[in-house]
C-alpha cells in the first residue's frame, strides 16, 4: 500500500505541474482561479451576482411603478378638470331650465288670463283644437266656473277627454301627497 500512496502523491504533483504548465501555455486563468479558490468565495460571488440582478430588477419595477403612479396622477387631474367642467355645464343647464320654467309660467299665466276674459263658447272653440297639454294646463288653472262653462261649450268627445285627463291629474296629485 505504501507504493500506492506514493504513486498517488506523485500523480497529484505531476497533475499540478502539468496544470500549471497548461495554465502558463494559455489555458484560461479564471478556470484555474475558480478551481483553486475556496468554495465559500465562489458561493459568495454567486450570491452577490444574484443579489445584484435582483436589485436591478427591483429598480426596474420601482421605475415602472413610479411611471404608472405619475400616469395615474395625470389621469386623476384630467378627470377632476373634466368634473369641474361638467359641474359648470350642469349649473348652466339648471339656470337655463329655471329661466325656461319662469318664462313658461309667465306664458301659461298670460294664456289663462286671456281664456278667462273670453266668452265660454269662444274659449271652447280655441281649446278644442289646441294641443292637449296646453288645453289641460289652461283649464286646470282657470277659474272653476269659467272652466266648467268652457268644457260645456266644447264638443262632448273633446270635453270628456279633457275632463278625464284633469281628473287623472287630480288623482295622481292626491296619491302623491
Amino acid at each position: 500500500m505504501a507504493w500506492f500512496s506514493r504513486w498517488s502523491v506523485g500523480m497529484l504533483v505531476a497533475g499540478s505541474i502539468i496544470g500549471l504548465g497548461v495554465s502558463a501555455l494559455g489555458a484560461p486563468e479564471d478556470d484555474l482561479a475558480d478551481a483553486t479558490r475556496p468554495a465559500a468565495d465562489r458561493g459568495r460571488d454567486e450570491v452577490m451576482a444574484l443579489l445584484s440582478r435582483k436589485e436591478r430588477a427591483l429598480e426596474r419595477r420601482v421605475a415602472t411603478l413610479d411611471a404608472r403612479e405619475a400616469d395615474l396622477r395625470a389621469a386623476e387631474t384630467q378627470v377632476e378638470d373634466r368634473l369641474v367642467d361638467l359641474q359648470k355645464l350642469r349649473d348652466g343647464i339648471r339656470l337655463l331650465l329655471t329661466d325656461l320654467d319662469v318664462d313658461r309660467e309667465k306664458r301659461v299665466t298670460h294664456l289663462v288670463k286671456m281664456f278667462e276674459s273670453m266668452r265660454a263658447p269662444q274659449a271652447a272653440d280655441i281649446l278644442t283644437v289646441t294641443e292637449d297639454s296646453i288645453a289641460l294646463e289652461v283649464l286646470e288653472r282657470m277659474n272653476r266656473a269659467k272652466a266648467g262653462k268652457t268644457l260645456a261649450a266644447m264638443p262632448p268627445e273633446r270635453a270628456a277627454y279633457l275632463a278625464e285627463r284633469i281628473g287623472d291629474a287630480a288623482l295622481r296629485k292626491e296619491l302623491l301627497q
